[in-house]
């Protein structure tokens, strides 16, 4: 299952304190869709879509920091194989790749 502590070296992660944010989010994406709907302003549909995104980049950014913070525990208390430690720097690496 992913998001299972063994994708965190085993240190148990809970990203569901994001949850009200992402519901948040959910209810400035329907504003967004009614601003359209009732042809608002094409300058004022882009300001919110850009809070959406912002909103979006600081949940991700949350999520990010929680798992490296896992996995640097996990590898500092000696719990990965090399193998392991690799894979998941591999991971971190494309995910900030696609990030920045």
């Amino acid at each position: 299952m992913a998001g299972s502590e063994e994708d965190h070296g085993g240190v148990p992660v809970d990203h569901r304190q994001q949850i009200p944010r992402l519901r948040r989010i959910e209810g400035q994406v329907r504003g967004v869709q009614q601003m359209i709907e009732n042809g608002r302003y094409c300058i004022d549909v882009a300001h919110q879509i850009d809070a959406v995104v912002a909103a979006l980049r600081r949940v991700q950014s949350d999520m990010v920091r929680d798992h490296m913070h896992a996995l640097v525990q996990s590898s500092l208390a000696g719990n990965l194989s090399d193998t392991e430690r690799q894979r998941l720097a591999d991971e971190v690496g494309g995910l900030i790749a696609r990030i920045v």
